[in-house]
């Protein structure tokens, strides 16, 4: 059961073992991020392979918005651990009927990322460019 490798995270705290963060308040709650949030859950994991096997599980759950059902709260949503733990496990349980399936499923994900990157990558370079443009156009 995974309840014994997610824990809420405390800010300041340092983990050994390979981990993840997990965001647990706001609309992105669910979303995971190999940077420390503040408000947010750790996955602790045994080895690398596990690591990332939950974390594109939690990204690949978090696009679906599927996280969005567990959320609680009028003013500032949450999830709670246990909630955000069981369907993490659900969902795991389901994966690996199909390892293959899955498998393939992840090496889009991570194709899908690289693609993201190098968009964010030219949409950076592209508001370089404009400035640039701004720049010389001022001081001719």
């Amino acid at each position: 059961m995974l309840k014994s490798k997610i824990k809420t995270h405390k800010l300041g705290t340092q983990y050994a073992q390979p981990h993840f963060f997990i965001l647990n308040k706001g609309r992105n709650a669910g979303k995971p991020c190999t940077e420390c949030y503040t408000n947010s859950f750790v996955f602790l994991a045994d080895d690398d392979d596990e690591r990332w096997h939950f974390y594109y599980l939690c990204q690949a759950l978090w696009q679906g918005k599927f996280f969005h059902s567990l959320l609680i709260g009028s003013v500032i949503a949450f999830i709670r651990i246990d909630e955000f733990t069981m369907a993490l496990h659900h969902a795991n349980i389901t994966i690996s009927q199909n390892k293959a399936d899955y498998s393939e499923f992840i090496g889009y994900f991570k194709q899908l990322d690289e693609h993201q990157a190098n968009l964010a990558k030219q949409i950076k370079l592209i508001h370089q460019v404009r400035q640039s443009m701004v720049y010389k156009m001022l001081h001719k």
